[in-house]
Parts: structure tokens; C-alpha cells; sequence
């Protein structure tokens, strides 16, 4: 099990196993990972369709965990069940240029409070750490909390919007 640790969270990645729970039964995702369950999982920009695109990719690289999803965790005190703060991914494993590109969601009652910098922190350290040179980030060009996070982690507007009404970030692996 690939488990990140940042000063609150705990960042899961998703396993084959995990991957296909979490795409077929909401329910059995929850008891596996021991978290209370979330009516409104998976948070925004992340839609069903997006577990299961996680799901193929580790059915066809089982050993690309990290690449393909990450569930990210904050401790609920003694008396609770971890919680689950939101999700995040790496969109498949670096391309031929050692890009790899990042997107994160978390729960309406998680955001505004710092866990979006440590997700993007610790998956760009990891990413880094395993063979990719650049982080690419793509937002809602008028997402000004996402930008501001970015920017906020090292990351820059590349000005080279993929389609009108989104922006672009990066950040590079130190030289």
C-alpha cells in the first residue's frame, strides 16, 4: 500500500483493488479504506467517469499505483473515522517530455483550509521523485482560489491555454 503522509493528511493511492471498488460500489469503497461514508463522492472537478478511467488504467498497469488516483484522508479524531478530505490524481504515468499533469477535488467542507497546498505539494514531490520533470495543472481560467493555490506552491501560469476559458499551470523539477 503507496501511502503519502502530509502535516494532516494521509494521501491512499488507489491500487487495482481499490481503483475498482470505488468505480462498482461507493459502499465497499468506504469499509475498505475505513471511512465514514460521503453522499457527495467523488467531490467536484472529479465525476463518476473518472473512477472508472482510473479503474482501467490499473487494470492495464497494475503496477502503476500513483499514476491513477489518490484518496486523500484526514484523521477524525480518536472518536471518528479518518475522513475523507477529497480526491486527487496524477493523470497517467509522465509523457516522453516528463510531463505529467494534476488535478484535485475535495469536499466542500475541506476546501479554503490548506488541504488543497499539501495534496498539490506532496503529489508534485512525488511525482518528481519518481521520473517526472514537469507538473501541469489545467483549471477553470476563473478559479481564482485553484490559481492562487498554485501559485501559492511554486506553480506558474504558462499563458498557453489548451482551449479558451482555461488556464494552464506548471511547475518544474528543481534542475
Amino acid at each position: 500500500m503507496l501511502v503519502l503522509t502530509s502535516q494532516r493528511l494521509a494521501l491512499l493511492a488507489l491500487d487495482r483493488e481499490l481503483a475498482a471498488l470505488q468505480a462498482s460500489s461507493r459502499t465497499a469503497f468506504f469499509n475498505a479504506i475505513a471511512v465514514m461514508h460521503e453522499p457527495l463522492w467523488p467531490p467536484a472537478p472529479f465525476e463518476t467517469i473518472a473512477l472508472d478511467w482510473a479503474r482501467l488504467q490499473l487494470a492495464h498497469d497494475p503496477e502503476g499505483q500513483g499514476w491513477y488516483g489518490w484518496v486523500l484522508l484526514a484523521n477524525g479524531g480518536e472518536r471518528n473515522p479518518p475522513r475523507l478530505v477529497g480526491i486527487a490524481a496524477l493523470i497517467g504515468r509522465p509523457d516522453d517530455d516528463g510531463e505529467v499533469e494534476l488535478a484535485f477535488g475535495l469536499m466542500p467542507e475541506f476546501r479554503g483550509l490548506g488541504y488543497a497546498g499539501e495534496t498539490v505539494r506532496a503529489l508534485s514531490a512525488w511525482a518528481f521523485a519518481n521520473g517526472a520533470r514537469r507538473v501541469i495543472a489545467h483549471l477553470d481560467a476563473e478559479n481564482i482560489h485553484a490559481a492562487h493555490t498554485l501559485a501559492k506552491n511554486g506553480f506558474a501560469d504558462t499563458g498557453q491555454p489548451p482551449y479558451p476559458g482555461v488556464a494552464r499551470w506548471a511547475l518544474s523539477a528543481a534542475a
